[in-house]
């Protein structure tokens, strides 16, 4: 599992890039890429959706980039596992994208001050 320490309030970004077979490309317009956020003890924060629009696309091709914005992230308590799954859309191909990855967040009392200004 990847572990990342991250700051309540923080924005940062998750990338995948699509490479079936080594070769970065789009992915078919009936796939979907989801990540879920979740407690250690498995209840569900937050899922995101790359056919909600909830991803953007790079420049790159085959890149696609999510990125926790401040609203979630200062909720944030505790440790959060995000993963990632790639799926079509009649769930005929399902592939979980590597590994979970493990997010250590450190409370901060700076969020309401900058609220508050």
């Amino acid at each position: 599992m990847i572990k990342r320490e991250v700051m309540a309030g923080d924005t940062f970004s998750l990338v995948y890039k699509h490479k079936p077979e080594g070769v970065l490309t789009d992915m078919p317009e009936a796939y979907n890429l989801m990540i879920g956020l979740h407690t250690e003890g498995g209840s569900k924060v937050e899922t995101f959706s790359y056919q909600d629009g909830d991803f953007e696309p790079q420049t790159e091709t085959g890149v696609y980039r999510w990125t926790i914005k401040h609203e979630l992230s200062k909720n944030l308590k505790g440790t959060v596992i995000a993963e990632m799954v790639l799926y079509s859309r009649d769930l005929s191909f399902v592939q979980h994208c590597g590994e979970p990855i493990k997010l250590n967040v450190i409370p901060s009392l700076m969020n309401e001050e900058i609220e508050n200004e």
